[in-house]
């Protein structure tokens, strides 16, 4: 199965590195902001993971799977729970991403809100 990203690119998300590229791209990462945050020199490491010239190891796939909130086993296999939601995944990525207090309060209380209302 392929999906298209942002730049209609088709990424194949049948290869550990097209759902690695894919996670990437969803978050809205360049490959260069990706290897900031796993602590890597460049984004060369990025890229040969992607184009799977280069294997992934136990730690960076702990490593990815912690920073796009998906299974190991999604990263290696393409596997996914019947209960994984794309939504949640989303949401925690956004909620990750405030920067203050407030903002992190406000977006619970949106949320206990949405779960009343669902009651």
């Amino acid at each position: 199965m392929k999906k298209v990203n942002r730049n209609n690119e088709a990424i194949d998300v049948t290869t550990v590195g097209g759902r690695i590229k894919k996670l990437r791209t969803d978050a809205g990462y360049t490959q260069e902001e990706l290897a900031a945050r796993l602590h890597l020199e460049g984004k060369s490491a990025i890229s040969n993971y992607e184009n799977n010239s280069r294997g992934v190891s136990a730690e960076m796939l702990t490593q990815l799977s912690r920073l796009f909130h998906v299974s190991a086993d999604y990263i290696l296999n393409g596997d996914t729970p019947d209960n994984l939601d794309l939504v949640v995944n989303e949401a925690i990525e956004i909620l990750n991403n405030l920067k203050t207090d407030k903002a992190n309060q406000s977006a619970l209380e949106v949320l206990r809100q949405i779960q009343i209302l669902e009651g």
